[in-house]
């Protein structure tokens, strides 16, 4: 009993010592992170203020101090605002006494908006707990007006690295390390199974038999999520024009990706929002070619559902960095599926829809090497199968689009166990020339659908009918 006793007082000592070191800034206060979980609003600071600046790119406007600054612990903020600008906001707060200073961008609105954010570094348990102030820059022309109602932070319960939702056949899931792109799909219902041949892993619908060999792997993910550069994600290419960086020995354009950049390093989690068949996610994203401190002044923004037994991408992005504009060819999606799916499918005639018979490439190689080959598709989509005529794949369709590079990387060496995990991968981009301009959103949407090609191509046909 008095052991017993002892015990609980040096515990309640040690949790008191953790959290007064955590003030003091001597342990990160993140420590406390486990003794709150409140998502509600924690206040109000803020009450119909207004800024209105006139130097545009050039200064900010004075410094809106917080009328009560010592909030408790918070991971997650909101702005309530109208502008008829773009905005560059900076965001200062303590962590203990520790001083941080964060950025922020905010769209034109008509009428009241409300943005909402993690903070920096949210997702490794970062937390702050006194406000300061924040800082407002108009990033457009002329005398502009922003008027700040409201500013509320939250603490938020840290969700887990993978995020998983499934109906229907399927479940999907993200990687809040990398952006939030989908990095994860499994069909449910066909029995997809890797099994082990001859030393290289084989993958299909009912595999064992098929290859009359032993199943090593029976829940098995159709995304190859092996680095930042993979995923199914968003990726756009800007300038050359501004201090680029390096990639594969080329000078590299301005490229925001949402997985992160060459360096495996994460892009931000900006928001996030789950239902029980959704996923919603914001993100601002890591430049491809440069270190992790450079990250973009953009957001990215995408919604992930399961429709009918397909999966439903919406994507959204928006450029705040002013960079000249300049035309490319964009990604949308840029997508990678499991390299055992190495046989390219897709319709080359001229009259879509209506049951002609569909193309092979089952021999596509890296697509630098080949010289970056395009298929053009009237039906709009593409999909990448198993080595036999009725073989299990997965394909994208995004309507209206016709372009479509392909190949495969590391053909037909996929040893893992896990071929989502491994270096060889099958690559499809739907191709769109487009001027990268900032302060211009762009959107767009993508189905990916499960299956052999017929059973792909009938579920991308009654997407696009329904459209």
């Amino acid at each position: 009993m008095k052991k017993t006793s002892k015990k609980i007082i040096i515990g309640v000592v040690c949790v008191v010592l953790v959290i007064a070191l955590g003030v003091l800034g001597i342990f990160s206060p993140y420590l406390l992170s486990f003794v709150i979980n409140d998502d509600s609003p924690k206040m109000v600071v803020f009450d119909g203020k207004t800024n209105s600046i006139e130097a545009p790119f050039s200064q900010y406007g004075e410094p809106i101090e917080f009328e009560d600054k010592n909030c408790g612990w918070f991971n997650y903020y909101a702005i309530e605002y109208s502008a008829d600008c773009y905005v560059k906001v900076k965001f200062s707060y303590s962590a203990g006494v520790k001083k941080i200073t964060e950025e922020f961008f905010l769209e034109p609105t008509t009428d009241k908006n409300t943005f909402f954010s993690f903070v920096d570094g949210a997702m490794e348990n970062k937390r702050g707990n006194k406000l300061e102030s924040i800082s407002l820059q108009s990033l457009s022309e002329g005398k502009n007006t922003i008027s700040v109602y409201n500013f509320y932070v939250y603490n938020r319960a840290v969700p887990d690295r993978e995020i998983f939702v499934e109906a229907d056949n399927l479940k999907i899931g993200v990687d809040l390390l990398w952006g939030g792109a989908l990095s994860y799909v499994e069909d449910l219902d066909s029995n997809v199974q890797a099994v082990e041949v001859d030393g290289l892993i084989k993958v299909d619908s009912n595999a064992s038999e098929r290859y009359s060999a032993k199943v090593v792997n029976d829940n098995v993910n159709l995304i190859n999520c092996n680095d930042t550069g993979r995923l199914v994600q968003q990726s756009y290419y800007g300038t050359l024009d501004y201090d680029y960086g390096v990639f594969m020995d080329n000078d590299w354009r301005y490229n925001p990706v949402q997985g992160g950049n060459q360096f495996n390093d994460a892009s931000k989690i900006v928001d996030l929002k789950i239902t029980d068949n959704s996923i919603y996610i914001k993100c601002r994203p890591l430049d491809w070619a440069k270190e992790k401190e450079c990250i973009t002044p953009s957001y990215m923004e995408a919604t992930y559902s399961i429709e009918n037994g397909a999966v439903h991408a919406k994507c959204r992005f928006v450029d705040f960095s002013g960079y000249p504009e300049a035309e490319s060819s964009q990604e949308i999606p840029a997508f990678y599926c499991i390299e055992p799916f190495n046989n390219f499918v897709y319709y080359a005639g001229d009259k879509p829809w209506q049951n002609e018979p569909l193309t092979n490439e089952p021999e596509l190689i890296f697509w630098p090497d080949a010289g970056y080959p395009k298929f053009y598709n009237k039906e709009n989509w593409a999909a990448f199968t198993g080595e036999f005529e009725d073989s299990f794949g997965i394909g994208v369709y995004v309507k209206g689009e016709e372009e479509f590079l392909a190949g495969v990387y590391n053909r037909e060496q996929t040893d893992e166990s896990d071929p989502s995990h491994d270096d060889p991968t099958s690559y499809i981009a739907i191709v769109k020339n487009r001027t990268f301009r900032s302060f211009e959103p762009f959107q767009y949407e993508y189905y990916l659908a499960t299956g052999n090609a017929g059973e792909i191509r009938e579920a991308f046909r009654v997407i696009n009918e329904s459209k």
